[in-house]
């Protein structure tokens, strides 16, 4: 105060020009808004659905306003501490607001941004785990079919030596028994893990055009493979068969043969042309089998990558 009155001492604050200082805090509230905001809070991934993005668009916006308050309300703590209260000006509330509009209008278009990747992100990833989930849940039950199958498929006849052993020949008919019983629960599962990974498909992908789209390709694709599908169980079941009546061959026969290391010796040819034969059956169906399956593998690689370009597309609009 002037020490000869009880007025208080002008300051230089208030023998300056407000507009300077309120420009450089607007400056920097845009500056701090534009370059530090976006990335001051994360984001929530999306999932197609209208509740996940109502979330997602919750989350942005709480990533454009925390922010801009934190950074508003403090550039206005100081403007209205350096520069407006040692003036005598007014107005704090009205600068702090307006410091709070300036940095969430900096924020808002990357978060904007930010959240509309987010919500296809959070989309994609949902259908690129339909995607797996559906071809696990069709191919689950054929995987572990192949692998306790494949004794079968690399078998070249009946072994004799067991055959000759005590017990060999009830040991021979369960594994034949089992062959039998795996093939026809095989059979069985082959349309659950279909309609499973149809389930899949339908329940995972929000827009109903694309939902459509990928289901007509699926059950057009369904038809024709189940057909290969009855080709191969067909050819199974008949190399099966060819087991079997191998192994009553050589019952009937018991007399007429020995086993030896790796195989036996025949003492009729008529014995050993008739197994002969049923050799080169059994060939040509496991050919025949190879061929089958090489046509189903493209087949699910022509519909793996249609619907692949229908799913995708769908994660990239974000529906």
């Amino acid at each position: 105060m002037d020490k000869f009155t009880t007025r208080r001492r002008a300051t230089w604050q208030s023998q300056l020009p407000i507009w300077p200082f309120v420009f450089a805090a607007v400056v920097l509230a845009a500056a701090i808004g534009y370059f530090v905001g976006p990335y001051a809070s994360g984001v929530l991934l999306g999932d197609g659905t209208s509740g996940g993005r109502a979330m997602v668009w919750v989350k942005t916006a709480s990533n454009i306003l925390i922010p801009a308050l934190l950074v508003g309300v403090t550039l206005g703590m100081v403007l209205n501490t350096t520069i407006l209260a040692p003036g005598g000006r007014h107005g704090a509330m009205t600068w702090t607001s307006i410091l709070v509009a300036v940095c969430a209008l900096a924020i808002a278009p990357m978060a904007v941004a930010r959240g509309v990747e987010a919500d296809r992100l959070g989309y994609e990833l949902r259908l690129r785990d339909s995607l797996n989930r559906s071809r696990i849940a069709a191919r689950k039950a054929e995987n572990d079919y192949a692998r306790r199958m494949y004794m079968l498929l690399s078998n070249q006849g009946v072994d004799t030596y067991t055959l000759s052993r005590p017990g060999g020949v009830e040991q021979a008919r369960k594994v034949i028994d089992g062959q039998k019983d795996l093939l026809a629960t095989a059979r069985a599962d082959y349309d659950k893990g279909q309609d499973e990974a149809r389930a899949f498909f339908a329940k995972s992908i929000v827009g109903e055009a694309d939902r459509e789209a990928v289901l007509v390709r699926f059950d057009t694709t369904r038809v024709e493979r189940k057909a290969l599908m009855d080709k191969v169980f067909s050819l199974q079941e008949r190399m099966i068969t060819l087991h079997e009546q191998e192994l009553d061959v050589l019952l009937a026969n018991r007399g007429q043969w020995r086993p030896t290391y790796g195989g036996a010796t025949v003492n009729s040819s008529a014995l050993l042309n008739r197994l002969k034969a049923m050799q080169r059956e059994r060939n040509a169906a496991v050919v025949e089998h190879d061929k089958v399956y090489a046509e189903i593998r493209q087949l699910d690689a022509r519909t793996e990558a249609g619907i692949d370009r229908i799913i995708f597309d769908a994660a990239e609009r974000g529906r």
